[in-house]
């Protein structure tokens, strides 16, 4: 009289009878990516800072004259 027993993970042939890998655990030192920080961030401000939006309404102002410029040369 033969026993069966259940196929392992290692005998050829497992995948093909629709068995799957077995998951791995994360190793320790991939668990956390945060662990160790002292100190606490500020979050970042999310408005934009009053020169950053004169210089670039500065910019756009000198593009338009420019084309305003070529249209009136054209002409």
């Amino acid at each position: 009289m033969t026993t069966s027993h259940p196929p392992t993970w290692s005998e050829p042939g497992a995948a093909s009878r629709g068995r799957k890998v077995p998951p791995t655990p994360t190793p320790p030192g991939e668990g956390s990516t945060t662990e160790g920080i002292s100190q606490h961030e500020p979050p970042a401000s999310k408005a934009w800072a009053p020169l950053a939006l004169v210089l670039i309404m500065a910019v756009v102002l000198l593009v338009v004259i420019g084309l305003v410029g070529m249209v009136v040369a054209l002409a």
